[in-house]
């Protein structure tokens, strides 16, 4: 009977340290599974956050692609610009020697135009005296008293030559008249090469203005083609 209730006791404490370990063992795997839980809350908010960066990453790499892109574009158009830019200045130069050439070779012009022109007023003065002194002298020859009426019509007109009296009066006067004609031919050119060279000192005051320089020429072979007829 003892024996019997020493094994019972035996069994009895056997059972409580099973009993003990059991509860050990449930409390340990209570832990384990809270820490499992966490992590595994842990491991989705991970995710989560990988997924967000995953995404922020391809949005980040989209939105530097078209930077590139754009940047890209801004370089072509800049590089564009730019040689459109040395064109530009190339042009710019070379317009401004052009421009320089020709201001050189119109003041060369209107250097000989204004030389011509004085040159050819001092001709006409002197075709005009010798005109008028031709007349005179050969009225004074057929009439001796024209010099009289002369005197007296140059006073009427304020001391203007009489070539026009002279015409008139006196007889067998054909080639006075065209001398006369002659004359008068030559002031109206005097008066139009005055006038034109009034009209070339007003365009050296414009450098930017253009001279009809065709004009002038014309009128200077005119004048030309008249004086060698005359004389």
């Amino acid at each position: 009977m003892e024996e019997y209730l020493q094994c019972m006791k035996t069994l009895r404490s056997q059972i409580n340290e099973v009993e003990d370990q059991s509860a050990k063992i449930t409390a340990e795997e209570q832990t384990l599974m809270t820490r499992i839980q966490a992590m595994s809350s842990d491991l989705s908010s991970a995710k989560s956050e990988t997924n967000r960066v995953k995404e922020d990453t391809h949005r980040m790499i989209k939105e530097k692609g078209s930077l590139c892109s754009e940047i890209l574009d801004k370089q072509r158009k800049i590089a564009s610009l730019e040689f459109d830019s040395s064109t530009l200045a190339q042009s710019q130069v070379l317009i401004q020697q052009e421009r320089l050439i020709l201001s050189s070779k119109l003041v060369e012009k209107r250097a000989y135009y204004l030389q011509t022109i004085d040159d050819i007023n001092s001709k006409l003065l002197q075709q005009q005296d010798w005109v008028i002194s031709n007349i005179i002298n050969k009225g004074i020859e057929e009439h001796g008293l024209v010099k009289d009426k002369f005197d007296l019509q140059t006073t009427q007109t304020k001391g203007k030559p009489a070539v026009d009296w002279l015409v008139r009066d006196i007889p067998g006067n054909d080639a006075r008249k065209e001398l006369v004609a002659k004359l008068d031919s030559s002031e109206a050119k005097l008066h139009e090469i005055t006038l034109m060279k009034s009209k070339l000192l007003i365009e050296n005051d414009k450098p930017d203005l253009a001279m009809d320089f065709g004009t002038l020429e014309d009128g200077y072979k005119a004048f030309l083609s008249d004086k060698g007829g005359e004389f």
